[in-house]
């Protein structure tokens, strides 16, 4: 070997030595990206008058079941709530899969919705859930200390994890009281993450 393919040699087996010390991974093994969520964890509200309790039941790790429960003592003949969720994360849906498209809303414990046509309704814009269900007329009103509705939710597809925002428009959420007169309640509502 001449003394210049030995000079240029030995660049060369120092880069080598460099990219095998490193171990030629080019760059870290941690993996930065976030983990999509594959669940909803609700912890119910540990106090309040009308509460957004999760029904155990019904609910699945992608499918979230609530009953809106009335409190002790009360008595009326209906409810209107509007309610929102994080769009991005959650998708305001069905109760129970055989229920028709765009119900949105299932009749609770307490209710008797009497024959058709029956006052059960709800829309969705937006991710904001308007709700009303109520007996025919005032004249009968029933305890509302069990459910009054059910209403669902189902996690999106690449939702990342953390904290989903659901709330309630106090100045939306209404009571047909025994009395016979429209009265504002309040919703109290849990903690809702995506896990």
């Amino acid at each position: 070997m001449t003394p210049m393919q030995k000079l240029l040699s030995i660049p060369a087996l120092l880069g080598l030595a460099a990219l095998l010390a490193c171990g030629g991974g080019g760059g870290s093994s941690s993996n930065n990206t976030p983990t999509n969520a594959t669940s909803l964890a609700y912890t119910d509200p540990t106090g309040g008058t009308y509460l957004l309790k999760k029904n155990t039941a019904l609910s699945t790790t992608t499918h979230l079941v609530l009953d809106l429960v009335g409190p002790s003592g009360a008595a009326g003949s209906g409810i209107s709530a509007s309610l929102s969720a994080d769009p991005t994360k959650v998708t305001w849906t069905n109760v129970g899969a055989t229920d028709a498209a765009g119900t949105y809303v299932q009749n609770g414990t307490v209710f008797n919705l009497g024959t058709a046509p029956q006052i059960l309704k709800a829309k969705v814009a937006s991710g904001v859930l308007q709700v009303t269900v109520a007996q025919k007329g005032a004249g009968s009103p029933v305890a509302m200390n069990a459910p009054l509705l059910r209403l669902a939710l189902d996690l999106n597809g690449l939702t990342a994890q953390g904290a989903v925002t659901l709330s309630a428009d106090a100045t939306k959420c209404l009571v047909l009281d025994g009395t016979g007169a429209l009265t504002p309640m309040t919703v109290t509502v849990g903690t809702l993450n995506a896990q």
